[in-house]
């Protein structure tokens, strides 16, 4: 599958071909779990979702979006939600679109969550789970 992938190790962006599973997503970013951030449109990236737990020295940012720490890959949805080809240029992310970070530097701040007990996997309990996360963390904020 053709992919545009953020290398925030070399510092460049380039164009690549990774075969459409978990695993190449994996190791092709250099990661054990993957975010998937909505970028509009068909278009998505993913991430390192523990990328601000662990010790990357490096990131990017793509606009004014938040801070990424570590590598990314931009692919297509499909609207079954499998990913397929990334018909963007990769001159168009590589320009003025991605800034790399030097997470020694300036550190990301640490990950937001909040806290709530999940006693089972119902529908009704994960949706008051959810919600007492979503308070949880916003009393944080206001500390």
């Amino acid at each position: 599958m053709r992919a545009i992938f953020i290398n925030a190790v070399d510092r460049k962006v380039e164009e690549v071909q990774v075969e459409n599973t978990l695993q190449a997503f994996y190791d092709k970013i250099g990661c054990e779990t993957i975010e998937i951030i909505r970028l509009g449109g068909r278009y998505v990236l993913i991430v390192d979702e523990e990328g601000r737990l662990r010790n990357w020295k490096v990131g990017f940012q793509m606009g004014a979006g938040e801070g990424i720490a570590g590598n990314g890959l931009i692919v297509c949805e499909k609207p079954n939600g499998d990913f397929t080809d990334c018909p963007v240029l990769y001159g168009l992310v590589a320009g003025s679109l991605t800034e790399f970070l030097d997470l020694e530097k300036n550190p990301l701040p640490p990950p937001e969550f909040g806290v709530a007990f999940l006693p089972d996997l119902n529908p009704e309990s994960i949706a008051k789970a959810q919600r007492e996360a979503q308070r949880d963390m916003e009393r944080r904020r206001q500390r």
